[in-house]
């Protein structure tokens, strides 16, 4: 059960970094709206097809927030991140080999890093506030709503942080680059303690 959880972690953030990064370099990040939206149908179609496997995470931060609700084991938490990472690697490194400067152009940057940090950490609290409550609700069009939070987010705070909110998006591309001089920012921000709420199922398409 656990290899087909990892396996399903793995390939939704495959996909989100692989489509996100690969629209930031198919446009050279001149279309903000069309950028947003590969992001976001990205999520939404992945935990549509993969959310009643592992529960459609593909976010380190995601996954932590069920942990801290006693959703997910601590050995759990470890299958997932690592799960999440491998897919990010490997969707950052497969789309940078279809684009040459993919990774330059679709790795999140902060110039200031009080207002980046501001933005990713009000970003993912939007973001795990609607996948809690998707869970709690029993929605239907949970796939729907939770990419359209993301697609919102990184409309309103990508000029301002990249509009990140997954430790996972940062981290793949950075690495890859060797740029990780805004690691707190992008790895400290994206804090879910404050969506602390009730007690969901862990999985967003089949509470």
């Amino acid at each position: 059960m656990i290899l087909r959880q990892a396996t399903a972690e793995a390939v939704g953030t495959f996909t989100l970094l692989f489509v996100g990064i690969g629209s930031i370099a198919a446009t050279r990040g001149q279309d903000p709206l069309a950028i947003a939206l590969a992001h976001g149908l990205a999520i939404a179609l992945m935990v549509t097809a993969l959310g009643r496997v592992s529960g459609g995470h593909f976010n380190p931060a995601v996954s932590f927030a069920f942990f801290l609700r006693r959703e997910l084991t601590a050995g759990s938490l470890v299958v997932y991140w690592t799960a999440q990472v491998i897919g990010g690697f490997l969707g950052a490194g497969l789309i940078s080999s279809l684009y040459p400067a993919a990774l330059e152009m679709g790795t999140p940057a902060a110039s200031a890093w009080g207002q980046a940090g501001v933005a990713e950490a009000f970003g993912t609290f939007f973001l795990v506030l609607v996948i809690l409550s998707v869970v709690e609700q029993g929605l239907s069009f949970g796939g729907l709503a939770i990419g359209l939070t993301i697609t919102m987010v990184a409309l309103a705070l990508g000029p301002i942080s990249g509009a990140s909110i997954n430790p996972a998006r940062w981290f793949c591309p950075a690495i890859l680059q060797g740029h990780l001089t805004s690691a707190p920012v992008y790895l400290l921000s994206a804090n879910p303690l404050s969506c602390q709420h009730g007690s969901p199922s862990s999985d967003p398409a089949d509470p």
